[in-house]
């Protein structure tokens, strides 16, 4: 009987979508949605009562010596535990918390820091350089360098050209560059005029043979990758630009830190900040006159 009932179709079972008015309140909860809910919903309540049972346990004469150790938290700041040079009596070295390291020792420690500064500013500058000649080469590629214009020097100021030029009152003749049918043909005009000359007034020329869809599509096939591509360049451009302008503040900002840094070592070594005889103070970075 199983068999002859699983055999007849039946329409496929569908759960109950959230209605259209609620859609902004997310998918419709279903019974296993609300039973995870409700689980989690007593737990956080056993844990709640708990504490509050333990809340009122509380012993009020409880005492223990960590309530009261500077070691780890004092006026509100944590200190590391550092171990001292002095061992107790089981030759063990005993921790002390908050003892000031010696002048000596902070003298080696800003050395370490000056060094640190020294090679991250080495690696900056690598940097800086690599990301200036990228850009450099990124202008030239693109061609968002501004167009030369070229100067001729005419003396002769009679003399007219067939070109339209613009004089200035000292002499100087400014010419833009030659365009681009110009430079590649530069004799096309006077064959042009020799070709009208000789033709024949009944002689007609051949109008150009349109082009089939294939060569348009694939031209403008082309075009679109171009403009693509030069987008992207752009945009790669514009990201390299901006990074080589961060490693510029952050390259600024490590020297100013280094120079504070060794003012500070200086001055923990006497060598600045103090008056000789003659009544000359001592200063740090200046070249000897």
């Amino acid at each position: 009987m199983s068999s002859l009932r699983n055999a007849v179709s039946r329409r496929p079972h569908k759960e109950r979508a959230q209605p259209a008015s609620r859609e902004k309140w997310g998918l419709l909860e279903k019974h296993k949605d609300y039973s995870l809910r409700a689980q989690d919903y007593n737990l956080k309540k056993k844990k709640l009562s708990q504490l509050s049972q333990k809340a009122r346990e509380r012993n009020p004469d409880e005492f223990a010596f960590g309530m009261i150790s500077q070691g780890r938290a004092g006026l509100g700041k944590h200190k590391s535990k550092q171990t001292g040079d002095l061992a107790g009596e089981d030759g063990n070295k005993k921790p002390r918390g908050g003892v000031p390291l010696s002048h000596d020792a902070v003298k080696l420690l800003k050395t370490q820091d000056a060094g640190y500064l020294r090679t991250v500013a080495a690696k900056g500058r690598r940097q800086i350089e690599r990301l200036t000649e990228e850009v450099g080469l990124d202008s030239v590629t693109i061609g968002t360098s501004k167009p030369a214009t070229k100067k001729i020097f005419d003396d002769d100021e009679g003399e007219n050209t067939a070109r339209e030029k613009k004089r200035a009152s000292d002499g100087e003749v400014l010419e833009d560059e030659f365009s681009e049918d110009e430079t590649d043909h530069p004799m096309q005009g006077s064959w042009d005029l020799a070709t009208t000359v000789t033709r024949d007034p009944g002689e007609q020329d051949n109008p150009p043979k349109p082009k089939s869809k294939k060569a348009l599509r694939a031209e403008q096939d082309a075009l679109s990758r171009l403009r693509a591509e030069r987008k992207r360049r752009k945009r790669l451009q514009d990201m390299r630009v901006a990074k080589l302008e961060a490693l510029k503040a952050r390259q600024r900002e490590i020297l100013v830190l280094a120079d504070q840094l060794e003012l500070q070592r200086a001055k923990m070594a006497r060598t600045v900040g103090g008056m000789n005889k003659n009544g000359i103070r001592f200063k740090v970075r200046e070249r000897k006159k």
